[in-house]
């Protein structure tokens, strides 16, 4: 499996050159596709332990999915309600 994600690796060099030397990949601007061959490389990466893993224990993955997305939501609120939340704390925030 490792020799996928190096291939992955090695194909994300390979598409940040190229586009940079042509100025961008049409309208699909470089940090689109820094973000999206990030994601392969960590679905390629982290993909099958977590399906090796969770085989056939349901709901141990669906508590781990339910506890990572209670995390992620958790830290959007922060990041959009958080400087409100401190300034009516009464802490003095730039």
């Amino acid at each position: 499996m490792s020799e996928i994600l190096i291939a992955v690796v090695l194909a994300a060099i390979l598409t940040f050159v190229l586009a940079d030397l042509a100025g961008g990949l049409g309208t699909f601007p470089n940090e689109r596709w820094a973000a999206a061959i990030a994601m392969v490389c960590l679905a390629v990466w982290i993909g099958p332990g977590l399906l090796r893993r969770y085989t056939g224990d349901a709901s141990a993955a669906l508590k781990a999915v339910a506890l990572w997305l209670a995390i992620f939501c958790g830290l959007a609120l922060l990041y959009v309600y958080g400087k409100d939340f401190l300034i009516s704390l009464g802490v003095n925030v730039p």
